[in-house]
C-alpha cells in the first residue's frame, strides 16, 4: 500500500522533481564558475626583477641598456613596484649575483650579443624545481584539419612551438602543457603552474631551466597573466630572449589560458 502511494506521488510529480534537480545542478555550476573565475584574478601578477644584496629593489630602467618605459606602473599586493614588460634584461643589469646562489657553479650571466645569430639547438628538457616540474620537451607538429590547421596537443610532455625561437635565441619561445587531461589521458605536466603567482610574491628567484643537447638556459620568471582562450596570440617577436609557458585554466572549465613569462638571465 505504501509503495503504491509513493509510486503515485512520483508518477505525478516526476517533472517537478526533475525541475528541482536541474535547478540545483544549474546553481551549483554557476557557483563553480564564479568561484573559479575569482581564483583566476589571483593568477595575474608582475614583479620587478631585483638584486639580492639588500631589501631595496633596483629599477632596471636605471641601467643604460634598458628600453625606455612606456605605460603606467602599478602596484602588486606586496607593494613592490612593478615594471613594464619591455624592460631589457642582460647580465650587466645585476650588481650582485647572490640571487643566483642556488644555481650551478658554472652558471654564467647572460649578456646580449653584438650579432644576433639564430640558435639551432632544439629544447629537450624543462625544469622548474620549485613546483616539481621536470619534463621532456618536444616540438609540436601541425595537424591538417582540412579547412584549417592546428598544432597537436602535447601528450605527457611539454610541447614547444617550432616556429618560435629555440632556447637562447632573441625572441619569444613558446611552451605548452596540460593542466590536466581526464578524458584524453594526455597527462598533467603543467598542473602546478598556477602555483607560480603565489611563489612569485614570496621570491623573485623563480627560474625556468630549459636544456638542449649543448647547454642549459636559465630564464627568470617575472610575470603571470590569464587571458580568454580566444585572445591567445603567438607573438614571436621580442628584443630579448624570452620563454612563455602556457596551460589551460581553471580546472574543469578551461575557458582561459595561464601565461607564465620569463627572461633569459644566464646559462650553464
Amino acid at each position: 500500500m505504501i509503495l503504491k502511494i509513493i509510486h503515485s506521488i512520483l508518477r505525478y510529480r516526476i517533472f517537478e522533481i526533475i525541475g528541482v534537480l536541474c535547478l540545483i545542478v544549474s546553481l551549483s555550476l554557476i557557483g563553480l564558475i564564479l568561484f573559479k573565475d575569482e581564483e583566476l584574478e589571483d593568477l595575474n601578477l608582475q614583479i620587478e626583477l631585483k638584486t639580492s644584496d639588500s631589501n631595496t629593489y633596483k629599477n632596471i630602467n636605471d641601467n643604460k641598456h634598458s628600453v625606455p618605459e612606456s605605460g603606467n606602473k602599478i602596484k602588486a599586493k606586496s607593494s613592490k613596484e612593478i615594471l613594464n614588460d619591455n624592460d631589457l634584461i642582460d647580465g650587466e643589469n645585476f650588481d650582485d649575483i647572490d640571487l643566483y646562489e642556488k644555481l650551478p657553479d658554472n652558471f654564467k650571466l647572460y649578456k646580449k650579443p653584438f650579432i644576433n645569430l639564430p640558435k639551432t639547438a632544439i629544447p629537450t628538457k624543462i625544469v622548474i624545481s620549485e613546483i616539481g616540474l621536470n619534463s621532456k620537451v618536444s616540438d609540436l607538429e601541425i595537424i591538417d584539419l582540412g579547412s584549417s590547421a592546428s598544432y597537436e596537443t602535447p601528450k605527457n610532455i611539454v610541447g614547444h612551438i617550432p616556429e618560435s625561437v629555440n632556447p637562447g635565441g632573441i625572441g619569444k619561445s613558446w611552451y605548452f602543457g596540460h593542466l590536466e587531461s581526464f578524458i584524453k589521458k594526455e597527462g598533467n605536466v603543467f598542473h602546478m603552474l598556477p602555483k607560480i603567482p603565489e611563489l612569485l610574491k614570496q621570491t623573485p628567484s623563480l627560474f625556468v631551466h630549459i636544456s638542449t643537447d649543448k647547454k642549459t638556459y636559465v630564464y627568470q620568471i617575472y610575470k603571470t597573466e590569464v587571458i580568454p582562450k580566444e585572445e591567445l596570440y603567438l607573438d614571436l617577436k621580442s628584443d630579448i630572449p624570452e620563454a612563455i609557458l602556457v596551460t589551460c585554466v581553471p580546472s574543469f572549465l578551461y575557458h582561459s589560458r595561464l601565461l607564465v613569462y620569463s627572461k633569459l638571465v644566464g646559462t650553464y
